[in-house]
């Protein structure tokens, strides 16, 4: 993935002030970043209406983020709602959130977590580019519903030969099935309609 897609989306208007002085983040914190990502990253702090994506490890009070390749971004613990999902939740509670990827999205100066897969997420941003050339191209009506019918259909099979893939990744590493929603479902085969 570029660094442009996981750059804080600060060109909006609406992104605003910084919600804490990066001076405030501890300085163990700071060196912790450097011993991860480089002694030359440069160091910010999140803003009101922010957009950040990247890997993650946490402090007590701060949460630090790698969102460029010499860029990290440090959020307070307290601003986050890590309750977007029920895993996420328990990985906060127990301090297991080092090295996961998270989009970290604030509104205002209130943010929420959610899990991020780069891999997944080129795979929707290319469906998303070939919807909008074939509504360039076809413009609205049957052909382009169709067509964007059948894209639909073409991305989630290969979203679920992704999860799959994952799934066995995950069980050659630790010998383990993931616990929950990994079972594969049982697909009919559709023929796509034309």
């Amino acid at each position: 993935m570029d660094d442009q897609a996981r750059q804080p989306d600060e060109r909006s208007s609406r992104a605003g002030k910084r919600l804490h002085d990066v001076n405030q983040v501890p300085h163990t914190m700071r060196q912790e970043a450097q011993a991860r990502w480089g002694v030359n990253v440069e160091f910010n702090s999140a803003r009101e209406n922010g957009r950040y994506t990247g890997p993650v490890f946490t402090g007590d009070e701060y949460v630090a983020q790698r969102v460029g390749e010499k860029s990290v971004v440090f959020h307070r613990r307290e601003q986050v709602d890590f309750s977007t999902s029920e895993n996420m939740q328990k990985r906060h509670d127990s301090n297991r959130l080092n090295d996961a990827h998270l989009s970290i999205r604030y509104e205002d100066d209130k943010g929420k977590a959610y899990f991020h897969d780069p891999q997944r997420a080129v795979i929707e941003e290319m469906f998303s580019r070939i919807k909008k050339t074939a509504e360039e191209k076809f413009g609205e009506g049957k052909t382009l519903t169709t067509f964007a019918k059948q894209l639909d259909e073409i991305k989630d099979v290969m979203v679920e030969k992704y999860r799959e893939a994952k799934n066995r990744q995950f069980e050659q590493r630790t010998g383990q099935a993931p616990q929950r929603g990994t079972e594969p479902q049982e697909r009919q085969a559709k023929p796509l309609e034309r």
